[in-house]
């Protein structure tokens, strides 16, 4: 049976954990593959997502120390090598992401890949419905200039769906603090030089709760992490 790490970041996701955990628990699962959470719960939470996610794990981090999600993966990345798994997904709090696409990385890393990351553009052309222009449009030139700098095409460099092999996440040391998160482990990819491989995934509008992305200074800060990785 295959062990799966499934990690979450959380900061006041009540509505979107909730709705994600509620869809986990009515999916149906093939029984070759064993699933666990580490949850990373900002300290400055103030909803119910602690209480939720203590409902599907005891593997709970209390972010403290620090903030923002590339903090909290690091965390948790030290949290799951305590007692690995043969694979791990990074997944986002809000929803978002179906856990239909969760399977379909796992497979595609069961079909030979390192890296798998979820894009939300490859299914359809054109801005995904609920997805503000803005980030459109900076997703797309990020993605571009981090394209050019690994020299191998990515559609989608900011999205909130990843999935490692545990060979291929041993090697990779995340520095990021936020959400230049994402450009890191694509750096990280060519670096090591692992096989990554992108895939359509299901999105949509986040449920409840605000993005914690603050468009142009994150943005920036991800175009220096592309520069630096």
């Amino acid at each position: 049976m295959t062990s799966v790490t499934i990690i979450i970041p959380v900061k006041d996701e009540e509505e979107g954990l909730g709705y994600l955990l509620d869809e986990y628990s009515s999916s149906h699962f093939n029984n070759d593959k064993s699933f666990e959470f580490i949850f990373v719960i900002d300290g400055r939470t103030s909803d119910n997502s602690r209480e939720i996610a203590e409902q599907f794990s005891q593997r709970i981090i209390d972010q403290r120390e620090t903030h923002g999600k590339g903090s909290a993966i690091r965390q948790a990345v030290f949290e799951w090598g305590k007692n690995t798994s043969e694979k791990v997904v990074f997944l986002d709090a809000d929803g978002s992401y179906s856990f239909a696409s969760v399977l379909d990385v796992i497979s595609e890393l069961d079909a030979g890949a390192d890296v798998v990351s979820g894009s939300r553009f490859l299914k359809e052309s054109g801005r995904p419905n609920g997805m503000s222009r803005l980030h459109y449009f900076g997703n797309r030139l990020l993605s571009m200039i981090s394209g050019i700098r690994n020299g191998k095409h990515v559609s989608d460099l900011c999205t909130g769906l990843w999935g490692f092999n545990s060979s291929a996440l041993n090697g990779i040391s995340i520095q990021s603090k936020g959400f230049d998160l994402e450009a890191e482990l694509f750096g990280w990819s060519r670096k090591l030089d692992l096989k990554h491989e992108e895939i359509p995934v299901e999105w949509s509008q986040r449920r409840g709760g605000t993005s914690k992305l603050r468009s142009l200074r994150d943005g920036l800060i991800i175009l220096l992490r592309i520069i630096r990785t």
